[in-house]
């Protein structure tokens, strides 16, 4: 995978609760520390993957689930570019 999204968040609190309910909807996720190029946040945030982008968002907004913003990660030449999607 060499694009992905992250998804970061206020509080722990918030990222855990993310973590559950997307796993629990059957996508892919991964909690990893924040990338420091991305200064907002609690420290942590979810990896994701582009083709599941769209539904993890819908699911969220579903669940009135807490996010501050998604990033979408381009590999460019082994290096990242963030961009703030939402």
């Amino acid at each position: 995978m060499n694009d992905y999204y992250i998804a970061v968040f206020d509080s722990t609190h918030y990222a855990l609760k993310f973590e559950k309910v997307i796993r629990d909807g059957g996508f892919n996720i991964n909690i990893m520390p924040v990338p420091r190029e991305i200064t907002v946040s609690c420290g942590i945030s979810a990896k994701l993957e582009v083709d599941e982008i769209d539904k993890i968002i819908a699911l969220a907004v579903k669940e009135k689930l807490e996010v501050s913003g998604y990033y979408h990660v381009e590999v460019q030449n082994g290096k990242k570019i963030y961009h703030k999607s939402i």
